[in-house]
C-alpha cells in the first residue's frame, strides 16, 4: 500500500493509508534516504519498501510534503507585534510554502489595536487571514475548512496558542498544553516529536515541538523583496534593475506607497527588517 509517514519513533515509523488507518512499520535497508513525517511510502508487510519523491522538506521542524503553514500569532498574553508576525511570514515565504495567518485569542479586548484595520493589508496582499478564539470557539469552522485534504504545520511565537489549537482541532489528540510564562509572557514549550494528526476528510495538521524560533540566516538583505508579495508584484518595473526600494531613484514601490497603492505600515516593516538583515551582512 501507499502511505504517509505520520511519526517516526525508536526506529518504527507509523504509517497512515488513505482511510488514516495507522500501522507501525520497519523499514527495509535498500531505503537510503531518510525517512520523515509527511514522507509518502510505499509498505508491504509493515515494512517501507520504497520512498517517494517529495515536493518539499522542511528543516527544525523536519516535515515533508507540506501543502501550507499556519502562522499563528495572538491578540495578546503575548501582545501582537507587527514586526514578528511579518518575520515569521518571511521565513515561510522563503521556504516556498503557503502561508496562512491566524489571530487567537480575539476574545481579549485590546483598544489600542484595530485587528480588522491591521490584517487588511495582508488580506490585500493575498494572504489568507483567520481571527479565532480558542478559548470561546470562535471562527474555528472556517478555519477548520482550510485543513481539509491538506498536510498542515503550526508556526509561531511560544504562548499564542498552538497546542491548545491543535487540541481544538483534534480533541482525542493528546497534546500537552504548557503554561504561559509570567516573566516573559511566552509558553512553555510541551512537544517533544513531529507527530501528523488526523483531521476529518483527509487532512493532516503536524503537531512539532519548534517552529517558534525565528531563523533569517539564510534571507539576503538583497532578496528581501521577494518575499513581501505587495512588493514583489513591482518586480522588475523599477528603473534600476535589483532595486531594493529603498533609496533608488525611479523606484515603483516607492511611488506606489505614496499613491497608496501599496500598505505604509508593510513597506516600514519591509524596510526596518531590510536594515536589520544589512546590519548582520556587515
Amino acid at each position: 500500500m501507499k502511505g504517509l509517514v505520520t511519526k517516526a519513533v525508536g526506529g518504527f515509523f507509523f504509517v497512515a493509508d488513505e482511510q488514516q488507518n495507522i500501522i507501525r512499520t520497519r523499514i527495509r535497508g535498500k531505503v537510503k534516504r531518510k525517512v520523515y513525517p509527511g514522507d509518502f511510502v510505499k509498505v508491504n508487510d509493515a515494512m517501507i519498501e520504497k520512498l517517494y519523491p517529495r515536493t518539499n522538506l522542511l528543516f527544525r521542524p523536519a516535515v515533508a510534503n507540506v501543502d501550507q503553514v499556519l502562522v499563528i500569532h495572538s491578540i495578546q498574553n503575548p501582545p501582537f507585534a507587527r514586526k514578528m508576525l511579518d518575520k515569521f511570514l518571511i521565513m515561510v515565504e522563503a521556504i516556498g510554502v503557503k502561508p496562512v495567518i491566524i489571530i487567537n485569542k480575539i476574545d481579549l479586548k485590546v483598544p489600542d489595536i484595530e485587528l480588522e484595520k491591521e490584517m487588511k493589508d495582508y488580506k490585500e496582499e493575498g494572504y489568507q487571514v483567520y481571527l479565532i478564539s480558542v478559548k470561546e470557539k470562535m471562527g474555528l469552522n472556517e478555519l477548520y475548512l482550510t485543513l481539509e485534504e491538506k498536510l498542515s504545520v503550526l508556526a509561531g511565537p511560544s504562548g499564542v496558542g498552538k497546542s491548545s489549537l491543535i487540541k481544538a482541532l483534534v480533541p482525542e489528540a493528546r497534546v500537552k498544553i504548557g503554561e504561559v510564562s509570567q516573566k516573559l509572557k511566552r509558553g512553555v514549550h510541551t512537544t517533544r516529536h513531529v507527530e501528523l494528526l488526523p483531521i476529518n476528510k483527509g487532512g493532516w495538521i503536524a503537531d512539532t515541538p519548534g517552529f517558534s524560533a525565528l531563523d533569517l540566516r539564510g534571507i539576503l538583505s538583497e532578496n528581501l523583496r521577494f518575499y513581501f508579495p505587495g512588493l514583489a508584484r513591482y518586480e522588475g518595473q523599477c528603473k534600476f534593475r535589483g532595486c531594493t526600494h529603498t533609496h533608488e531613484p525611479g523606484c515603483q514601490v516607492k511611488k506606489a506607497v505614496k499613491e497608496g497603492m501599496i500598505s505604509e505600515k508593510r513597506y516600514n516593516s519591509y524596510l526596518n527588517i531590510y536594515r536589520d538583515l544589512e546590519e548582520r551582512e556587515c
